[in-house]
């Protein structure tokens, strides 16, 4: 059974199978928790702190915990795949989320690498002597072999992943069952206490062990990653997320407990010295020395050689199920990002018989492959090298002094996973301040003392991994900027566009103009008015309209089949060609489509032209096919150069598939390289304009405002009245004289008759009241700071939500972060 978006057909999206019930996703939070952490960190956790390892696996947790709630509460809010990326994108509208994006895409490939790395790491010490196996078979051969096994099955379906998983999951609880239980014979409450009263002062040993072992508790992100996938996951997730933590944590408990009764125990160390070849090390420098084999050997000791084995195959088959759990994630992650076009599209594409994000498993496959290569093959330890990696044993030196292994890779995952998790709990508290009254399944109390919390604590948790691993981890983010900047900063040709978004339909004007206005068309009933506002800025510009509609196909769906959904788009195109001299009263002309795969924006030239006021503005029109509205907007803004681009506004989260806004005009406003321009028509609108209200700030925004408010006036004989609020604003009222009469100035120097008006007062309050009184009001875009909630900024957009007139809403394209990058985008090959 498949969910579909049933009610925003503006943009057709494709949705994954829900497979997964409660047991499936108890299975991946508490096979990705019950991994290689359990196993190899229980042992290296010990061999640091003793006892107390319990302590920092609490620490863990409960910090995890924290954490946990805010996707808790997130996950029953947004039933979409993606996780913390996901919810992030959902409360900060802007392009910086790409960067909690990364985070989560690197992050969980890196701890798939760690799982697999440790799974290797066993196999070559355990079963290549069991097997018969030449040593001299490279120790990370078994790691890439599963790798690709988790790949293929992942690509196959989410029911076959899940099925797996639980199967696993449930194997390896039973392993460990039977390793308590043998362990706890021997519980020694002296030992415990002598261990715990060692280390319990070592507060930074603690607290670094605390971030070491917290990859262990990541299988809580995983299920809320797959939400997608997961049936009724807004009861279905928080519940499994709370059960496998607190399971988890529990077996941790024990699992330390039995590891500290056995490394204090002298006949355990007597055992190790006539089992295990110590090499020049005491019994006790082995164990400190390799506590990721720890528990292999306790094992051994406890249950004899069958028990040996049996924990051994336990622990191969923990680390696989983990891994597979972090590819199905990091995999859905990389299917959300496409969705918002912070990744190609292919990422988003549906494998046609299975409904897989196959693109996408495989680009997480990749990332795995390259973290083993540089931390396993390359610069990792090699089992029994005597501390040499890869290539110190082939150059016979340590290149550059580099060396890493489980625990740089453990490290870097958690640099990323923890700082993504710190910026989920602060898109928390924005997301409560933002939608104080949206419906959430779950709420995490006192906020937002317990999110800003945790995200302290995540970012102290970070600090504690010390140096080395954090730089490494900002290399990684380092690394996913520059491909940013590469992917998105490169201009496409056009032939290029056309293979991205297929130009169907195009009525072209032949003319010298070389500035365009670019005006997407959704809805019918607004064509006039859009088109009356692109004429008359055109006219003041010297430029021609050029009006757009898009047909959106599922992603799955090649875009040739996209001719068969132009029928509605046909019709909005005759109406706006046939705008013409005569006032639009001339017969809809014929239009040709063309069907070709190559077809150009030079299919059918007509020459056509809008009448204002005795100034003919010629205007083109084009249909485009695209998986995305956004992109075909985009698309055609860069292949025609446009000047600006002007669309209708809905109100923010409107489901009808009439309006263009939320993630459309969002992204076109973040990303446009043109001036963007947004119209909000009144209930009331009648296309005529006596009078136009210009509130008035100062900066470049504004400044446009005023130009399209120029260009209007002239057009139509409208007089303006220019607006100053000074007490909600923060300026004086000399500073508001000013800035008023300087606006007015320059518009009495065009021929418009205006007035200047400065008032105290709530600002909003103070525009809505006085729009009452025009038919149009203009204002320039306010968006101050990264984290603003509104794309426009609050006054703009609650201006437009409460004014009776129509609104347009005007962004220069001089935003300086966006124009730098932008430049940087052109210059990288």
């Amino acid at each position: 059974m498949t969910d579909a978006a049933a009610d925003d057909s503006s943009d057709v999206s494709t949705e994954l199978d829900r497979d997964i019930g409660l047991l499936g996703a108890l299975a991946i939070g508490i096979g990705t928790m019950i991994a290689a952490g359990i196993f190899v960190l229980s042992g290296l956790a010990v061999s640091n702190v003793g006892t107390v390892a319990i302590v920092s696996f609490v620490i863990a947790a409960l910090i995890a915990a924290l954490t946990a709630a805010a996707y808790a509460e997130f996950s029953s809010v947004y039933f979409e795949s993606g996780g913390g990326y996901m919810y992030v994108s959902e409360t900060f509208d802007a392009d910086w989320t790409y960067i909690m994006g990364w985070t989560m895409i690197v992050g969980y490939p890196a701890s798939a690498a760690f799982y697999l790395a440790s799974f290797s790491d066993w196999f070559y010490r355990f079963i290549y002597p069991l097997m018969g196996i030449p040593q001299s078979v490279p120790f990370w051969i078994p790691g890439i072999a599963v790798l690709g096994l988790l790949v293929y099955i992942n690509s196959q379906g989410s029911e076959e992943s899940s099925q797996f998983q639980i199967a696993v999951t449930a194997a390896k609880i039973a392993l460990l069952i039977l390793f308590l239980y043998g362990g706890l014979q021997a519980f020694s409450a002296d030992v415990v206490v002598n261990s715990f009263y060692e280390n319990i002062g070592s507060f930074v040993e603690i607290a670094s062990t605390g971030a070491l072992v917290f990859i262990t508790f990541i299988g809580f992100s995983a299920i809320a990653t797959n939400a997608d996938e997961i049936k009724d996951p807004g009861n279905t997730i928080p519940k499994a997320i709370y059960i496998s933590m607190g399971f988890v944590t529990f077996l941790y408990a024990l699992v330390v407990l039995v590891i500290v009764i056995g490394v204090n125990d002298q006949q355990f160390l007597t055992f190790l010295t006539g089992n295990v070849n110590l090499g020049d090390l005491s019994p006790t420098q082995y164990v400190a020395a390799n506590g990721e084999v720890s528990m292999a050997y306790a094992a051994q000791y406890y249950l004899g050689n069958i028990g040996f084995y049996v924990i051994i195959v336990g622990a191969l088959f923990s680390m696989l199920s983990a891994a597979n759990a972090t590819v199905l994630a990091g995999s859905r992650v990389k299917l959300a990002l496409a969705r918002r076009n912070h990744l190609p599209e292919q990422f988003e594409e549906l494998h046609p018989e299975h409904g897989t994000p196959y693109n996408s498993v495989l680009l997480t496959g990749g990332f795995i492959l390259t973290f083993i290569v540089i931390f396993t093959v390359l610069f990792g330890e090699i089992p029994g090298g005597a501390g040499e990696s890869f290539v110190h044993s082939l150059l016979g030196l340590p290149l550059f002094g580099v060396h890493l292994g489980l625990e740089s890779v453990t490290g870097v995952a958690n640099v990323l996973l923890l700082g993504g998790f710190a910026v989920v709990n602060v898109a928390l508290i924005a997301s409560r301040r933002k939608s104080p009254d949206l419906d959430r399944g779950f709420q995490v109390p006192f906020v937002p003392y317990i999110p800003a919390l945790a995200a302290i604590l995540n970012v102290l948790l970070i600090l504690s991994l010390g140096p080395q691993t954090i730089v490494l981890g900002l290399i990684a983010e380092a690394i996913g900027i520059a491909f940013w900047f590469a992917w998105k900063g490169r201009a496409p040709s056009t032939e290029a566009i056309e293979r991205e978004t297929p130009t169907v339909i195009s009525q072209q004007t032949p003319t010298d103009h070389d500035k365009r206005i670019v005006v997407p068309i959704a809805n019918p009933e607004n064509v006039d008015q859009l088109l009356r506002t692109a004429a008359d800025i055109a006219a003041d510009r010297g430029a021609e309209v050029l009006a757009m509609s898009v047909v959106t196909v599922p992603s799955q769906t090649p875009l040739s089949r996209g001719e068969e959904y132009i029928d509605d788009e046909r019709e909005i195109l005759r109406r706006v060609v046939s705008a013409r001299a005569d006032g639009g009263t001339s017969n809809d002309p014929e239009v040709a489509v063309d069907t070709e795969d190559n077809v150009g924006p030079d299919t059918q030239n007509v020459h056509d032209t809008l009448d204002v006021h005795d100034t003919e503005v010629p205007i083109s029109a084009t249909i485009r096919i695209s998986h995305r509205v956004d992109t075909a907007i985009l698309n055609t803004v860069e292949q025609y150069d446009a000047d600006a681009v002007l669309m209708g506004w809905g109100a923010r989260g409107s489901r009808r598939r009439e309006i263009v806004f939320g993630s459309v005009v969002d992204t076109i406003a973040t990303e446009a390289d043109c001036d963007v321009l947004v119209e909000r028509l009144g209930p009331d609108a009648t296309g005529t304009v006596d009078s136009v209200l210009l509130p008035t700030a100062g900066g470049p925004h504004t400044e446009l405002a005023a130009e399209i408010g120029r260009a209007v006036c002239r057009a139509t004989g409208a007089r303006a009245e220019v607006l100053s609020v000074t007490e909600g604003s923060g300026v004086d009222e000399s500073e508001a004289e000013e800035r008023v009469t300087a606006t007015a100035d320059r518009l009495r120097e065009a021929g418009v008759d205006v007035e200047t008006t400065v008032v105290d007062g709530d600002v909003i309050e103070r525009i809505v009241e006085r729009s009452s009184e025009h038919d149009l009001t203009l204002v320039g875009s306010t968006r101050q700071g990264a984290l603003q909630e509104f794309v426009f900024g609050a006054i703009p957009e609650e201006v437009a939500r409460k004014a009776e007139d129509t609104v347009l809403v005007a962004k220069r394209n001089v935003d300086l972060p966006s124009q730098l990058l932008r430049s940087i985008r052109r210059w990288l090959p």
